[in-house]
């Protein structure tokens, strides 16, 4: 019971600091949606204009862009709504408020679309299982998974509560992985039906298209683009066993998207790297930046 009580005294404490220090555009998508699930509650065709239908997507091709806004649980709502405050106000002062939409409309669309294409996948494998085709679902699942990731690349080790000794164990990079494990075990036990399957879907797809930006495409002004240290290789977001399995099966995928990402970046180093337990830690992504910023100031001192 006292823990319990201190666990609700943080994350009341923890909300209220979030949402005090949170921007007019975190604000914004918060009452977004907000507006979604009220539009769920309030009206009967909803789910069929604003959920993701894998039968429908062609004949409503916006719900490629609404579905990962359209939540359909109160509970699910006040969870997104607080997990939104909490990493908004601590990766906008990182990546600014333009870049923080952009990641968000980005990877919202790419789930959406990928959901819907493994939801035609899984119509083919099972035999002709309609429930693939009719079922419909939606949810900001997908991009909470994919700025979960990215709390872990930016501020991996600050604690997610700033009161209590065991609370401030948790921190953010202990969030994604618990997220997923938490979201995979729902599904399964509430037998995978209906939203449950698409909301693993998006969890997966969610955090395997932030990777992908992250790692290869986020652009840090006058740096290199994405992350090429070791630390946020794809094995290296699994743990120490799995790594050497996970590295072999991600080299083509790594070598696929290294053909797509910009010339200019500077080749990263195989996520095979990422398994041996030799490999020492490179230079994160931000402390490259920083120093390039510090190199820019130097020039122009020199130049006056």
């Amino acid at each position: 019971e006292v823990l319990a009580l201190g666990l609700a005294r943080s994350v009341r404490t923890e909300l209220t600091t979030s949402y005090a220090s949170s921007s007019k555009g975190t604000k914004r998508l918060c009452a977004v949606l907000a507006s979604a699930y009220a539009a769920h509650a309030l009206f009967a065709n909803a789910d069929s204009l604003f959920a993701l239908q894998a039968y429908a997507v062609m004949t409503h091709p916006w719900v490629l862009v609404t579905s990962g806004y359209y939540e359909m649980t109160f509970a699910a709502l006040c969870f997104d709504v607080c997990c939104l405050l909490y990493i908004g106000k601590s990766l906008e002062p990182i990546w600014g408020a333009t870049e923080l939409l952009r990641f968000v409309v980005g990877v919202n669309i790419a789930v959406a679309t990928m959901s819907w294409i493994s939801m035609f996948l899984l119509y083919v494998i099972s035999a002709g299982d309609e429930f693939y085709l009719f079922a419909k679902f939606g949810g900001f699942h997908g991009v909470l998974a994919a700025l979960m990731l990215a709390l872990r690349q930016v501020l991996p080790e600050e604690p997610v509560f700033a009161a209590g000794a065991l609370l401030r164990t948790l921190r953010n990079k202990h969030l994604i992985g618990a997220y997923l494990t938490f979201t995979a075990v729902y599904a399964f036990m509430s037998g995978g039906r209906h939203h449950h399957v698409g909301l693993y879907l998006f969890d997966i797809w969610g955090a395997y298209a932030a990777w992908v930006y992250l790692r290869y495409f986020q652009p840090h002004g006058a740096g290199p683009r994405g992350d090429a240290s070791a630390d946020f290789a794809f094995a290296a977001l699994f743990p120490p066993q799995a790594r050497p399995v996970i590295a072999r099966v991600s080299a083509p995928l790594h070598a696929i998207a290294t053909k797509f990402a910009h010339r200019s970046v500077v080749q990263t180093p195989p996520d095979v790297e990422a398994a041996s337990p030799k490999l020492s830690s490179t230079m994160g992504v931000h402390d490259a930046v920083v120093r390039a910023k510090m190199e820019n100031n130097e020039d122009d001192d020199d130049d006056s």
